[in-house]
């Protein structure tokens, strides 16, 4: 039985990724010269399939690769306690040697080893004090330690990194800058998806990540590239692409990575169950409302969940588009004062139902989810 050739809801391999080779060698490039580097995307883009595809190729060359997701974990003792426990699984060589290792460059941090099934889980015996922040400052300490020690190629990647200074404030940001910035054996990687904030700690001058390292932002694919990419996948499954099919898929999905493999996916099942040799426009609109069917107990949840100026800040960025989303008529036509507007706004996007998009001088308001839209549309907005 033939796979579904578009895939989602996983990491994807570099080879599976549609037109990110330029952002890939920045990656590279960075790990190899043991620079810093700022890999800024909304949710949805690729972000942690590019971020995996690099791990591994970096991995296979014999790099230590140390990849933590700042989000998963609830305090900074615990993220330095994964730093140092994806030190020692990524080391090379007799566990003991290795065990005596990480204990000598993290000394300050008291790491105690403990057998988790196959693996070896690292926890801190330091305790946190008032901040938890030199924990976690002493933790990138010993990687560049360990990096000097071993004559190793060693790369920190740091997804989420803006999590850090949500909950830690500009203290976190200074106290991280003054410890990477003199590290010369270890490359970062810092990468999040929150946009605006990135965007800020990176371009501000007053900001202690200011010129730290270099930005680069995960955009848009290139549409010509996308619909390459969709015509040549079902078409090697034998289905014919009518004419504006294909770029009926990018216009539902908003040309969001994701998405766009999500509905291809809907609609090369429908079309390989029903045995259709066709795409047609009326086919991915079909794919589309049985996606949206599927999800719409999730999508209900979010909605009921939701304060009434915050469903109407979300129903104004559908109907304007996102653009002059707190002009006056907006403000009149949704009976929301601008204030209000304002905060239910930032509400929503501080939930990740809705990002800033910013495009030629010019910045306007999208959904995260563009499904989440076509839901509303149909149950809310008739």
């Amino acid at each position: 039985m033939e796979k579904n050739p578009f895939e989602y809801g996983r990491e994807l391999g570099l080879s599976e990724l549609v037109d990110r080779e330029a952002e890939m060698r920045d990656i590279e490039a960075t790990i190899r010269n043991r620079s810093k580097l700022f890999l800024i995307g909304p949710r949805r883009y690729g972000k942690t399939s590019l971020l995996s595809a690099a791990h591994e190729a970096a991995r296979k060359h014999g790099t230590v690769v140390i990849r933590l997701d700042a989000e998963k974990y609830e305090s900074l003792d615990l993220l330095a306690a994964a730093m140092l426990t994806a030190a020692t699984r990524a080391l090379q060589g007799p566990l003991e040697k290795t065990i005596g290792l990480i204990r000598d460059v993290a000394s300050r941090l008291r790491p105690e080893f403990v057998a988790d099934g196959e693996n070896i889980v690292v926890r801190i015996g330091a305790l946190p004090g008032k901040s938890e922040l030199p924990l976690l400052t002493e933790a990138l300490e010993a990687v560049e330690r360990l990096a000097e020690r071993t004559e190793k190629q060693v790369v920190v990647i740091l997804d989420e990194v803006q999590q850090i200074v949500v909950e830690h404030g500009i203290t976190a940001e200074r106290q991280l800058r003054s410890v990477v910035q003199t590290h010369r054996h270890v490359g970062y990687i810092f990468a999040g998806s929150d946009t605006r904030l990135l965007t800020a700690m990176t371009q501000d001058a007053d900001r202690p990540f200011y010129r730290l390292g270099t930005r680069v932002y995960l955009g848009p694919l290139p549409r010509r590239a996308f619909l390459d990419f969709l015509h040549r996948t079902f078409e090697s499954s034998g289905i014919e692409v009518e004419q504006g099919a294909a770029e009926r898929i990018l216009e539902l999905a908003k040309e969001v990575p994701y998405n766009v493999q999500r509905l291809a996916h809907e609609v090369w099942e429908i079309a390989r169950s029903g045995g259709l040799g066709r795409l047609t426009v009326e086919l991915v609109d079909d794919a589309l409302h049985r996606v949206v069917l599927r999800d719409d107990a999730a999508y209900t949840q979010i909605w009921t969940g939701l304060t009434s100026n915050q469903k109407k800040a979300l129903k104004a960025v559908i109907m304007t588009d996102g653009t002059d989303l707190f002009s006056a008529e907006t403000q009149r036509k949704f009976k929301v004062p601008s204030s209000s507007l304002h905060r239910s706004v930032e509400a929503i996007e501080a939930a990740h139902l809705v990002r800033v998009e910013a495009s030629g001088g010019e910045t306007r308001h999208r959904l995260v989810d563009p499904f989440f839209g076509a839901w509303l549309r149909v149950s809310q907005l008739g």
